[in-house]
């Protein structure tokens, strides 16, 4: 299947590079002091007939879950951190 979108080339150069770089974005992005639009063009972009984005939709999702899942226990451990020093603490009045 043949796809027909629009792109935007910009050229960006920061002050400490010696030379700068091109980039294409789908969309029309502001010029700035380091990036400025150089053109529009038509593209024609070849996807598979049978693309199916499941399988990469999944496995975003399992990684969102291992990142969830492990600032769930950090801030677990840090709490129990705290009931632990809490509890060591002797009162004393």
């Amino acid at each position: 299947m043949k796809i027909q979108t629009t792109i935007y080339i910009y050229f960006q150069k920061y002050d400490w590079q010696n030379e700068g770089t091109y980039q294409v974005l789908s969309f029309k992005a502001n010029d700035d002091h380091t990036r400025t639009f150089v053109r529009e063009q038509e593209i024609e972009i070849e996807v598979p007939d049978n693309y199916d984005p499941t399988v990469q939709q999944i496995a975003a999702l399992e990684a969102q879950k291992a990142r969830a899942m492990s600032d769930y226990n950090n801030t677990v451990m840090d709490i129990n951190t705290r009931i632990s020093k809490l509890s060591a603490l002797e009162y004393t009045a």
